[in-house]
């Protein structure tokens, strides 16, 4: 349920245990009332449609299972957040994600050096309950045709 901030949920003696051991950051922060009861919506939307979780799974394994037959490397993962790590230079980065997005139509979001190796690009996918197999295949279709410019070297002629 992606939104700003976070709030925690749980059992009593989770809750317990942390108001005592982090109160630096008790009342520390709000969420604004928006946010607040989209994420009551969400839990209520969880609760009444429990299929949706299948759907996302559905369509979560076959993402993966396209891509790894593909031969993209995912790392390891066992979330519904699907990384895609690729060999490149920032400026490569940059101008690949460029074309996923105003190209294929495909949004994803990147980490790039400090945060993992140097010489390395981690595209995030996220897919939800909404999307189809259609979609999914259009994106195994994207990644396909941004391989093939990434290894002719197109992305450094930007």
């Amino acid at each position: 349920m992606a939104g700003i901030g976070a709030f925690v949920a749980g059992e009593k003696f989770l809750i317990d245990y942390l108001k005592y051991n982090t109160r630096s950051q008790m009342y520390a922060k709000s969420l604004p009332l928006v946010m607040v009861k989209s994420g009551l919506n969400r839990l209520k939307m969880i609760k009444e449609n429990p299929q949706l979780k299948n759907k996302l799974w559905e369509i979560t394994n076959k993402l993966q299972s396209e891509l790894k037959n593909e031969g993209f490397d995912l790392g390891k993962t066992n979330s519904c957040i699907t990384p895609v790590f690729l060999k490149v230079s920032v400026p490569e980065a940059m101008a690949l994600v460029y074309d996923l997005r105003e190209n294929h139509k495909i949004f994803c979001s990147i980490v790039i050096y400090p945060v993992i190796p140097k010489g390395l690009l981690l595209l995030r996918l996220i897919p939800t309950a909404s999307h189809t197999i259609v979609d999914v295949k259009r994106t195994i279709k994207a990644f396909k045709a941004i391989r093939v410019k990434l290894e002719a070297g197109n992305y450094l002629k930007h």
